[in-house]
């Protein structure tokens, strides 16, 4: 349960970022109408949620590269 409240406190913190950060910068890029606002916004959630998906990946990576260091590579022999 601890683990999905700090998920949920880490969705509310990338949202707020996006759009406190991102979407100015985005919003500097050509969107000066009123639908345009709803599309920047869009987009800079997308924008967070590539950075996330990167950052995530590559703690898994690292996860891996640990554990693969720390029990070694049982199957790299097997054939």
């Amino acid at each position: 349960m601890k683990q999905i409240g700090w998920a949920a406190f880490g969705t509310v913190i990338i949202f707020f970022i996006s759009l406190i950060v991102i979407a100015p910068i985005i919003s500097k890029l050509g969107y000066s109408a009123v639908e345009g606002s709803y599309h920047a916004a869009t987009h800079a959630l997308l924008v967070s949620l590539i950075f996330t998906v990167i950052i995530c990946t590559v703690l898994v990576l690292e996860e891996i590269k640990i554990l693969k260091e720390k029990y070694g590579d049982k199957n790299s022999g097997d054939a």
